[in-house]
C-alpha cells in the first residue's frame, strides 16, 4: 500500500468520522408536549371611545394542536365594572383553538359614558387549559380603558415644538405630555428642552381650571448624566430674558383654544458642579421666549 493510497483511507476515516458526529448534534425541536396556551400581549390600552376590543390568546405548538382554555376575570386586580366600562362578548368563557385557528380572542364591547371618571383596568386570567396543553409564562394580561373626557385631552401626547435656541438657531422637536394619574390638572413633560432633557426625569407643570394658562416650576431635575450631579430647568422672565426665575417661580405658557403652548419666559437646562446648585458650569440648551407647543395630530 503506497503512501498516496493510506493518506486517503485516513482522510475517508476522518471525513465519516467528521459526518458522523454531525449527525449527533441536531437542533432540539420543539416537542408538542411543551405546547402551550398564553397572551401574546401581557398589557394593552384603548380608549373608551373605540367600542370593541380583541383580546389575543395563542395555543403555541409544533404540529398545530386542537384544545381550550378558560378564562376569568381577576376582580381583585381591575377597577373596570362590567355593564359600566365594558362587557364580554364570548358566548362562553371557554376558548376553543385548532389548527387553523391557533389565535383565539376574548371579545368586549367598550361603554363611552360620555362623562370623566378616569382610566379603568381590567385583568384577565387563563385557567383549565385541556390535556395536553399547559399555560404558558404570560397567563395575564391587564387592559387600561383611557377615559377619554379628559379635561386636558386636547394637550396630551406627543408635541411638536418650536422656538429660538441661544445657542443653534431655530429647532424643532418633540416633548411628550402625560397626565397625572391623582391629579387631572398637573402634566408630566418629557423632553422639554431639546438636548437638555433626560426620559428618566420629566418635569411638571400644573394647568389653570379654565384651561387657558400652564405653569412649570423651575429648579426641577431636568436630566441626568455621568458627568455633571446636577441639571435643572431654569428659566427667566419676559421676552428679553433679563430676570432670572427664583426658586418657587415657574415658567408660563399660554394656551390657546386649539391647544397651542406658548412660553411667554426663557428656558433651559443648566448644569451645576454639585448638587447644591452652588457652582453653575453653563447650559445644555437654553431657548427664548416665545416656544409654541402644539399636539402632534
Amino acid at each position: 500500500m503506497n503512501m498516496k493510497t493510506v493518506k486517503y483511507i485516513f482522510m475517508l476515516i476522518v471525513g465519516t468520522a467528521i459526518l458522523q458526529s454531525c449527525e449527533l448534534n441536531e437542533l432540539p425541536g420543539f416537542d408538542d408536549g411543551n405546547a402551550f396556551v398564553s397572551f401574546p400581549k401581557p398589557v394593552l390600552s384603548i380608549g373608551e371611545n373605540k367600542e370593541t376590543m380583541d383580546v389575543a390568546v395563542l395555543l403555541t405548538s409544533q404540529s398545530g394542536l386542537s384544545g381550550t382554555v378558560a378564562f376569568e376575570v381577576i376582580d381583585t386586580l381591575s377597577t373596570a365594572v362590567e355593564g359600566v366600562n365594558y362587557r364580554i362578548l364570548n358566548e362562553s368563557n371557554v376558548l376553543t383553538f385548532t389548527k387553523d385557528g391557533p389565535t383565539q380572542y376574548i371579545r368586549l364591547e367598550l361603554i363611552d359614558n360620555n362623562t370623566f371618571d378616569g382610566d379603568v383596568k381590567l385583568t384577565f386570567a387563563l385557567k383549565d387549559p385541556s390535556s395536553g396543553l399547559s399555560l404558558g409564562f404570560e397567563k395575564t394580561a391587564t387592559l387600561t380603558i383611557t377615559d377619554d373626557e379628559h379635561p386636558l385631552l386636547f394637550i396630551l401626547g406627543r408635541m411638536e415644538a418650536k422656538g429660538e435656541s441661544y445657542y443653534n438657531g431655530e429647532q424643532t422637536w418633540n416633548p411628550v405630555f402625560a397626565k397625572d394619574e391623582s391629579d387631572i390638572f398637573k402634566v408630566w413633560i418629557t423632553g422639554l428642552v431639546a438636548g437638555g432633557s433626560s426620559a428618566s426625569t420629566p418635569v411638571y407643570g400644573t394647568v389653570s381650571t379654565d384651561k387657558t394658562e400652564i405653569r412649570i416650576p423651575v429648579n426641577q431635575i431636568v436630566a441626568l448624566s455621568s458627568s455633571y450631579p446636577l441639571i435643572r430647568l431654569e428659566g427667566f422672565y419676559g421676552d428679553e430674558g433679563d430676570d432670572p426665575i427664583p426658586d418657587g417661580g415657574y415658567i408660563t405658557g399660554e394656551i390657546a383654544e386649539d391647544g397651542t403652548i406658548t412660553l411667554i419666559d426663557w428656558f433651559g437646562s443648566h448644569v451645576y458642579s454639585d448638587a447644591n446648585a452652588t457652582t453653575a458650569l453653563g447650559w445644555y440648551n437654553i431657548f427664548s421666549a416665545g416656544v409654541t407647543i402644539k399636539k402632534v395630530e
